[in-house]
């Protein structure tokens, strides 16, 4: 099966859907090149997201007058939603549906604006403002609330986490806000793209995944004083970062020369 047909087939999978990032040529090729059973299958998936947007806005016939506009447009949506990287009903195509929803419109949205709604945000993942975020994570790191904290989302957690607990507690708010603020827009970014929250953002230290439990829980610790050393300036590169942590590992660097 051709690059192009695979992206289609991909496209209609009920529930979530990984689509390959889509090969030149253009998606113009993708609709000629599918078969009947793949063409089947996309009608329905178009067929269906025309429902919800005439459901959703009566003033629809401005848009598709005919039967021929009608069909014509649902050829340019789906070229228009593989082109966007949309990939997922559920996790883009009901954003962008939601969206169209609230919205007090009746006319129907050109297809890159629906696009555009199919990426979710900060607010339509309920997220705070980082300042909010943060005070809540400062509230929480406190000795007297960590066993019964509530924590409003799980990405301000996972910050929080990242930062450290007793980072947030005994480091200066100057230099834990810095450090939280960068933590909190990865954590967010991730939440947007659907990816896990729990991996450490990294300061430019290498892996090593046969270090012992002992190492890995010093080489925690380092990262973190690493953390409120990068946040007051000292260290200005990854690779001075690296080199404090192989040193405190007592690992040396081999020279090679050329």
């Amino acid at each position: 099966m051709i690059a192009a047909q695979r992206v289609a087939l991909n496209l209609v999978k009920a529930g979530p859907a990984n689509l390959p990032a889509l090969p030149a040529p253009a998606a113009a090729d993708i609709v000629a090149s599918l078969n009947q059973q793949e063409r089947a299958a996309v009608e329905d998936l178009i067929n269906r997201l025309f429902r919800e947007i005439r459901n959703a806005r009566p003033a629809w016939r401005q848009a598709w007058p005919t039967k021929e506009a009608l069909a014509s447009a649902k050829v340019t949506w789906v070229l228009a939603l593989v082109e966007g990287g949309v990939r997922d009903w559920d996790r883009q195509v009901e954003v962008g549906l939601r969206r169209l929803r609230a919205e007090p419109n009746d006319f129907v949205p050109a297809p890159g604006k629906f696009v555009e709604w199919c990426s979710p945000t900060a607010e339509s993942l309920g997220l705070q403002p980082v300042d909010r975020a943060y005070d809540e994570a400062c509230r929480n790191a406190h000795p007297s609330y960590r066993g019964a904290a509530t924590w409003s989302h799980s990405v301000t957690y996972h910050a929080a986490i990242d930062v450290g607990l007793d980072v947030l507690m005994q480091v200066s708010g100057a230099e834990t806000w810095k450090l939280f603020v960068r933590s909190y827009a990865v954590m967010v970014k991730r939440a947007m793209d659907g990816q896990a929250l729990g991996e450490p953002v990294p300061l430019g230290l290498g892996h090593d995944s046969q270090k012992s439990a002992a190492d890995l829980a010093e080489e925690h610790s380092l990262q973190q004083a690493l953390r409120i050393r990068e946040a007051q300036g000292l260290v200005a590169t990854g690779a001075q970062a690296r080199d404090m942590l192989l040193a405190k590992m007592r690992i040396k660097r081999e020279v090679v020369n050329g």
